[in-house]
């Protein structure tokens, strides 16, 4: 395995157990009830302290196991468990529910801080990140914009993901932005018309290569 390759199985790694071993250090200072489910009017749910290691360890660690697992199920082994793609998505991922773990125990010890913002903030450069990835990803059975002509074709399925990558990744760096100056409400919104509108962006554009192609090869 090379160095770059064990670099990121190490910061997937990491970013998987950090959330834990926060929670340890925290452990003495927490409250009865830690701020996990956020709203368009911020914090609107609670996890009990005593079940809070389901969110900092459990998850983290089995979508770990789980990320490790699934490429064995693709059939066409198009993406390697141990390819610098496969690791970066795992990285990438296990971030994100690492930074939303951390965040919750961090309002847990510093209550009416930003509940709402920052969590949004969070998932917005997620989206972003993931854009940014999803211009690199091969053709697979399992993970990307898997529209029936993407899977068609090779041409046009890494035209489809740079052009929804490219969108996501601008979309969501707005919307992190945007977290700490608009009112606090209009992020679902936001989020609902990037992610839905990514979607249903990838499905028209894809079509329309696919016909182009066809069009290219009858010619």
């Amino acid at each position: 395995m090379n160095k770059q390759l064990t670099f990121w199985h190490v910061l997937a790694l990491a970013a998987a157990v950090l959330p834990t071993a926060y929670l340890a250090w925290a452990w003495p200072l927490l409250p009865a009830q830690i701020p996990t489910h956020f709203g368009a009017g911020g914090i609107n749910g609670y996890t009990d302290r005593n079940s809070i290691w389901l969110f900092t360890t459990a998850l983290p660690l089995g979508v770990y196991a789980l990320l490790r697992a699934l490429p064995r199920l693709d059939p066409r082994q198009r993406v390697a468990a141990d390819s610098l793609s496969f690791a970066k998505l795992q990285t990438l991922v296990l971030a994100a529910l690492g930074s939303a773990a951390a965040y919750s125990l961090w309002l847990g010890l510093h209550p009416g801080t930003l509940p709402g913002r920052g969590m949004n903030a969070v998932v917005a450069v997620f989206f972003a990140l993931l854009g940014n990835y999803l211009t690199t990803v091969r053709p697979n059975y399992f993970m990307g914009i898997r529209t029936p002509w993407a899977l068609e074709s090779d041409q046009v399925w890494a035209k489809t993901h740079r052009f929804v990558g490219r969108l996501w990744f601008g979309g969501g760096l707005l919307l992190a932005t945007l977290a700490f100056v608009l009112p606090e409400g209009w992020f679902e919104t936001g989020l609902l018309v990037l992610g839905l509108g990514g979607g249903v962006a990838a499905y028209i554009y894809s079509y329309r290569c696919y016909q182009q192609e066809l069009q290219r090869l009858a010619a």
